[in-house]
């Protein structure tokens, strides 16, 4: 399948590579279908904890995240298995 990218979604994905946030545009691609493909597939919960969490991280400062941080999303993310519900 090819796919015809516009000038700026192609110019990110470069520039993620240039990070190291992934190997290749493709792989990067396929990491962000399958995260929507995975959450339209799973209902997503919002419980009292949750929003009072992000209720409380929306106060507090922000950091850029770094290469290392995608990196660890990433190796999070790839070991993630979804809970039988």
């Amino acid at each position: 399948m090819n796919i015809a990218l516009d000038r700026d979604v192609e110019d990110f994905l470069q520039s993620q590579v240039r990070a190291g946030v992934c190997d290749t545009p493709g792989k990067l691609i396929n990491d962000l279908v399958r995260s929507i493909r995975d959450q339209q597939q799973r209902p997503f919960n919002v419980t009292p904890e949750l929003e009072k969490w992000l209720l409380e991280a929306a106060d507090k400062p922000t950091t850029p995240l770094t290469p290392e941080d995608f990196a660890g999303i990433l190796t999070r993310a790839r070991s993630h298995k979804p809970s039988a519900s």
